[in-house]
């Protein structure tokens, strides 16, 4: 076990100190088209797609800094 950290992904090796980490990970070997629901953007990725969309607010428009 490399340095306390048990659970490692089949795909890339890398390795995590919890099992949902790792699950985590793995969604970013799903590859695919994944589309926003609220705005034309695509993603390559699940988890990069979840991530853009945790920007969007209630009314669809993408949070921005001041």
């Amino acid at each position: 076990v490399a340095s306390g950290r048990p659970y490692g992904c089949g795909e890339c090796g890398r390795r995590y100190r919890h099992r949902g980490s790792l699950a985590n990970h793995r969604h970013t070997h799903r590859t695919g088209v994944f589309c926003c629901a609220l705005c034309p953007k695509r993603f390559a990725n699940l988890m990069a797609l979840r991530t853009h969309a945790r920007g969007h607010r209630g009314d669809g428009r993408r949070v921005t800094s001041p």
